[in-house]
């Protein structure tokens, strides 16, 4: 992509199949999916040939293309493609850490064959946004971890065959990866307002999980600086995603603003309307410039910490307003539960809460421009 927005023929070739596929495969089947509440682990298997290499190639050496993938979690946000799937294709940028070279294959070919649903357990009942002062606690016992504590309001706990879980271990914190199928662990789910299948939020319970030091992901005690670090360009793309929830939500908005009439004329002609709206618009384009090029700057190993929380605080601020203006334009139908923007508007709003919230993004940007010294 370049300063356009002009796409490569590469991009435009997996942008249209992904295109392609959400018409054929997933528009059609998507109000059985919201119906059936189970999550369809075939969509994880058909991402496999498609788009799972893009976030991580065979090759664990090479850099990921985040460019080429923001294109890609801006389209799942116009189709609100599932979370899960898109989380997944995220949190496996933790994957390449696994320390043993056979354990970490074992999972990235899992993860690539779409075979693998992964949580992030970062999260507890008491600790959110102040994820350093985590109680989960990992003991050492010859070459294995002993783990206790609870995690909460994490995404995909009771689908996820993989959890890669913050923890205590001594003097920091470390990230260690749990297999569903290992004893001790308990998940449960938590509806929230886009609830959309079974087990896609909620919490995990670990009383006493005996992990093999194997499964450690990166250096004991140094996990909490390589979380930051996955979490920094993850914003981005949950941003877009939230970016692209809105763009759909505005071309509905727009087209049924053309075609009401009220007062003799349709309503696209009252300024009340369409200032809105154009306004939404402008701050959308805005964002997707700064997004653009985080993530140019993530592919060119740049410091953009102050790019990426801007993305994810201002721009999800920015995609739910648009959201809700687009609800207003309808009206009473955009509010009722058969609107598509009903939908938009509960699942826009989780994005000012997960992955840090606007506040927590401010806090962050403010440190990086004053220094520790003078900022909050």
């Amino acid at each position: 992509m370049d300063l356009s927005g002009k796409l490569s023929d590469e991009e435009n070739l997996i942008k249209n199949n992904f295109d392609e596929y959400c018409q054929k495969n997933y528009v059609p089947n998507y109000q059985h999916y919201l119906d059936n509440r189970e999550f369809p682990v075939k969509i994880m298997k058909d991402l496999s040939g498609m788009l799972l290499p893009l976030t991580l190639p065979m090759d664990v050496n090479e850099n990921v293309d985040d460019v080429m993938l923001g294109i890609i979690s801006e389209e799942m946000g116009k189709y609100e493609f599932p979370l899960p799937a898109f989380l997944t294709m995220h949190f496996s940028r933790l994957l390449p850490h696994i320390g043993d070279e056979s354990l970490r294959e074992k999972y990235i070919q899992k993860y690539l064959s779409g075979n693998s649903v992964i949580c992030g357990a970062y999260t507890e009942p008491g600790h959110g946004s102040d994820a350093y002062h985590i109680t989960t606690e990992a003991h050492k016992s010859e070459n294995k971890y002993i783990i206790s504590g609870e995690k909460a309001f994490v995404s995909n706990p009771g689908i996820a065959d993989i959890f890669m879980v913050s923890t205590r271990t001594g003097s920091g914190i470390s990230i260690i990866m749990l297999d569903s199928s290992m004893d001790g662990i308990e998940t449960y789910e938590i509806e929230n307002m886009a609830h959309m299948f079974k087990g896609e939020f909620g919490g995990i319970r670990m009383n006493n999980v005996g992990v093999p030091d194997t499964y450690l992901v990166g250096e004991e005690n140094k996990g909490f600086k390589l979380l930051m670090d996955i979490l920094s360009i993850q914003r981005v793309h949950v941003g877009l995603y939230a970016i692209g929830i809105a763009e759909s939500a505005l071309s509905e908005a727009i087209e049924y603003a053309k075609m009401r009439r009220a007062f003799g004329m349709p309503i696209s002609k009252f300024e009340a309307v369409s200032f809105r709206l154009a306004d939404d618009m402008a701050k959308i384009e805005s964002i997707r410039a700064l997004a653009y090029r985080a993530l140019s700057m993530e592919n060119h190993g740049m410091d953009n910490r102050i790019e990426s929380a801007a993305v994810k605080g201002y721009g999800c601020e920015v995609a739910f307003n648009a959201v809700s203006d687009a609800l207003q334009t309808l009206g009473a139908a955009g509010y009722s539960k058969t609107s598509s923007l009903e939908r938009k508007f509960r699942i826009s709003r989780g994005f000012l809460l997960g992955d840090g919230t606007p506040d927590i993004q401010k806090l962050i940007i403010s440190r990086k421009i004053f220094g520790k010294e003078f900022s909050p």
